[in-house]
C-alpha cells in the first residue's frame, strides 16, 4: 500500500507501507479520491495559521502521513466495534474525534471538546491508496453523490455548522463576503434556511458568475465599493447577517479596507457577522462601535452537529447534495491521476487561478 509522507520544509514522496488493519473503532477504506484544501497546502509550506502546532508535534516525531482530510472513499473493512458501517459503503468525514474525557465529553457535549483530533492533522489523512480511520467522524453518502461531490462534500458539511449558527430568520437578507466553497456553500444553504436575499461580494468574476446562476444577487468589489453596494442594495438598512467567508491575514477591521472591516459594515443595527473564513494573527476591532450598533461577531463551531436523533450536519449535507438541492461541483478544480500529483496539486491550491479553476484539484487515487 503506497502513501503519501510529508517532511519539514515542504518535502513529499510517496512510500510503501505494510496494508492496514482497523481496530475495534476503526474501519479501512480505500480511497478513491482526495482533495487538498487551502489550509493544508499553505501548512504543507510551512505557513503560520490554523492547525501549525499539530502539524509540527506530528513532524518532531519523523515524517508523517499528513493531509487529507477532504477524500471520497469506500469501506473495505471493520472494526469488531462497528455496527453504524458496513463495508462497501462509501463515506467521507465531515467530523472530529473527540477525547470522551474532558469536561464538555462528559457533559455530552463533544461538539465543543478542545481535545477534538482531526483527520490528516492530529490523525493521518487519506494521502494514501488504503488507511485505517477511526469510524466516529465519517458518515455514509447516497449513491445519487458522484465521486467528486463526496470529495467536496466537508466544507459544505462546515458551512452547513456555520448556517445554523447565524440562527437565520424567514425573510433575513444574507450577504457572503466571498464566494469560495464556504462562502458559497453558506450563500445557497442559507437561502435553503429561509433567508430571501442572498447577495455575494467576490472580487472574481468566475465565482460571481457561478453565484448568479444560482440567483443570487451579487457584488464585483473590483468595481465597486461593496459596503456603498449593500447599503444602495437594502435601502441603507444594512444586511441582517454577514457571512465573512474570506479570513487570512486581516490586521484591521476598524476600517473598511479588509473583508472584516467590510463585513462589519454591511450589517445592520442588531444583526450578525459569522466569522466563516480562518484569520490569521492578530485584528484590530472597535468593541464600542460593536456593542453601539449591537453587532454580534459569532465564531461558529466546527466538525458535527446533531439535528435530530436520526440526523446531522454530515448526513444532512450528504443528503442535500444527493437530491440536487445543493451545488458544489462547480467548485471541483480539475482532476490530477495518482498520489503522484501531490506537489500540483499543492500548486494549484495555492494558486488556483494560474490553474484557471475556481477549486483545489482533486487526486484521483482508486
Amino acid at each position: 500500500m503506497r502513501a503519501v509522507v510529508c517532511r519539514p520544509g515542504g518535502e513529499a514522496s510517496i512510500e510503501t507501507f505494510a496494508e492496514p488493519t482497523a481496530a475495534a473503532t476503526e474501519v479501512v477504506v480505500a480511497v478513491e479520491r482526495v482533495q487538498l484544501s487551502v489550509t493544508e497546502c499553505r501548512l504543507f509550506r510551512g505557513d503560520d495559521i490554523a492547525h501549525r502546532e499539530a502539524i509540527d508535534a506530528r513532524l518532531a516525531s519523523g515524517p508523517s502521513r499528513l493531509f487529507g482530510h477532504e477524500f471520497c472513499a469506500t469501506i473495505t473493512a471493520t472494526g469488531a466495534g462497528i455496527d453504524r458501517l458496513a463495508v462497501g459503503d462509501r463515506v467521507y468525514a465531515p467530523g472530529k474525534l473527540p477525547c470522551h474525557s474532558c469536561q464538555s465529553c462528559e457533559a455530552g457535549q463533544e461538539f465543543t471538546c478542545p481535545n477534538r483530533r482531526g483527520i490528516g492533522y492530529e490523525l493521518p489523512g487519506a494521502l494514501a491508496e488504503r488507511v485505517a480511520l477511526p469510524a466516529a467522524p465519517l458518515r455514509r453518502v447516497p449513491p445519487t453523490v458522484s465521486a467528486a461531490e463526496c470529495t467536496a462534500l466537508q466544507p459544505l458539511a462546515s458551512a452547513l455548522v456555520c448556517v445554523l449558527d447565524a440562527d437565520i430568520c424567514a425573510g433575513d437578507t444574507i450577504v457572503s463576503v466571498g464566494s469560495g466553497a464556504m462562502g458559497y456553500g453558506c450563500a445557497q444553504l442559507a437561502r435553503r434556511f429561509g433567508a430571501s436575499r442572498v447577495i455575494t461580494v467576490d472580487i472574481n468574476p468566475a465565482a460571481l458568475e457561478i453565484a448568479a446562476s444560482r440567483g443570487f444577487e451579487t457584488v464585483d468589489a473590483n468595481e465597486r465599493d461593496p459596503v456603498a453596494a449593500i447599503a444602495a442594495l437594502t435601502d441603507g438598512l444594512g444586511a441582517d447577517i454577514v457571512f465573512e467567508a474570506v479570513g487570512g491575514a486581516q490586521r484591521t477591521a476598524i476600517e473598511p479596507t479588509t473583508p472584516l472591516g467590510q463585513a462589519f459594515r454591511m450589517a445592520r443595527m442588531g444583526g450578525r457577522v459569522v466569522q466563516v473564513g480562518h484569520l490569521e494573527g492578530e485584528v484590530a476591532v472597535e468593541p464600542r462601535r460593536l456593542r453601539a450598533d449591537r453587532i454580534d461577531w459569532i465564531a461558529p463551531g466546527r466538525g458535527l452537529r446533531q439535528l435530530s436523533p436520526g440526523l446531522d450536519t454530515g448526513q444532512l449535507a450528504a443528503r442535500l447534495v444527493g437530491e440536487g438541492a445543493i451545488d458544489v461541483n462547480s467548485l471541483v478544480g480539475p482532476e490530477l491521476a495518482g498520489l503522484e500529483a501531490f506537489d500540483r496539486a499543492v500548486t494549484v491550491g495555492l494558486d488556483p487561478a494560474g490553474a484557471d479553476t475556481l477549486g483545489p484539484a482533486q487526486l484521483v487515487v482508486g
